[in-house]
């Protein structure tokens, strides 16, 4: 068995703490599930650095001073609690999943990558099963001091409103994780296991699972030096030669506006990619020429330049439309108010 971040089951399969943890399946049942979580353990964290996320410097600092707190040694006597659950909201390609594995990578955290449509099932009582076997196995990962940091995207899947539509289909599942976040298998130890959800849709959560996040934190999209930020490493990160006479990330900032860091990252491929096929024109005739001609073959590089990006700019439309900034802003401020979810 390997799991998705290319780890061997021996070395990461838990320690088991049958006090810990009471199963009300058999254990047949258990162990194919806890198979199942393990694929989702993901070693992308080790990868990603802070330096890695262009801008979002004052929120970086935030999240290590209040998840430095959960992990510090606490004087006796004395009761002080980081954040275990936060959720990170905003539109699709901010950083949100960027963010998460800066965490587990500086806290050498185990880090369960999970895709809410991972643990959605259609087979009725599997969903509950598969989180509070989630929680389970994250808990185990703990006994030697170290944390699990469960990361769920599309939160909004797994955790809809009570109100909305398929609320019967949702209901196990959000009894199970209501469960799980606020802790109640710990039986009062410390909590290593941390929870960070990431939804485009905030507005859809159910309230009461919101309301156990002590943290909701808004991943706009990148303001101007941000984006500038963004540039320089989407293309030196990977070595590509760039002209600096030329070439400003302060102006091409100032040309991306409402663009996220996916469509940056997206744009700088495309703008490498057609700067390589002017430089290797003669790559299609050598890979029909065979497998050792183009083996052979050295790629052709040369610094890009401001001019580079010009066709690329040129009718490019955001993915996010002002509306859609807006939106999240004012549910973030609706929230805050106590006016909405």
């Amino acid at each position: 068995l390997i799991s998705k971040g290319g780890m061997d089951s021996k070395r990461v399969k838990p320690v088991e703490d049958h006090e810990a943890d009471d199963v009300a399946f058999s254990d047949e049942e258990a162990d194919a599930l806890e198979q199942q979580i393990l694929l989702l353990i993901d070693d992308t964290p080790s990868r990603v650095d802070w330096e890695a996320i262009g801008g979002l410097g004052a929120l970086k600092n935030e999240l290590k001073f209040h998840y430095g707190l959960a992990m510090a040694k606490v004087p006796d006597g004395i009761e002080v609690e980081g954040w275990n659950n936060i959720m990170f909201y905003g539109p699709p390609g901010t950083g949100k999943t960027l963010l998460a594995c800066a965490v587990a990578n500086k806290l050498s955290a185990t880090f369960f990558n999970v895709k809410a449509s991972q643990i959605v099932s259609k087979w009725v009582g599997e969903s509950g099963r598969l989180i509070s076997t989630l929680y389970r196995v994250a808990r185990k990962f703990t006994r030697d001091g170290r944390p699990s940091i469960i990361f769920i995207d599309e939160f909004d899947a797994l955790c809809k409103s009570r109100g909305g539509e398929g609320q019967l289909y949702h209901q196990q599942m959000l009894a199970a994780i209501l469960s799980e976040i606020d802790g109640f298998a710990q039986k009062g130890k410390r909590d290593l296991v941390m929870t960070i959800g990431a939804t485009n849709r905030p507005w859809d959560l159910d309230a009461a699972v919101l309301s156990r996040f002590e943290r909701r934190i808004l991943i706009d999209l990148p303001c101007t030096e941000a984006r500038a930020d963004i540039f320089r490493i989407h293309l030196e990160s990977k070595g590509i030669p760039v002209d600096h006479r030329s070439l400003s990330y302060a102006r091409l900032a100032e040309e991306t506006e409402r663009l996220t860091g996916r469509e940056i990252a997206r744009l700088c491929k495309e703008v490498t990619a057609d700067m390589l096929g002017e430089m290797n024109p003669d790559i299609p005739a050598l890979v029909d020429a065979g497998l050792k001609r183009i083996q052979d073959y050295e790629i052709k590089v040369r610094a890009l330049k401001q001019g580079d990006f010009s066709a690329a700019l040129e009718g490019l439309v955001p993915d996010t439309s002002e509306a859609d900034a807006h939106h999240y802003a004012d549910w973030g401020k609706a929230v805050s108010d106590g006016k909405g979810a």
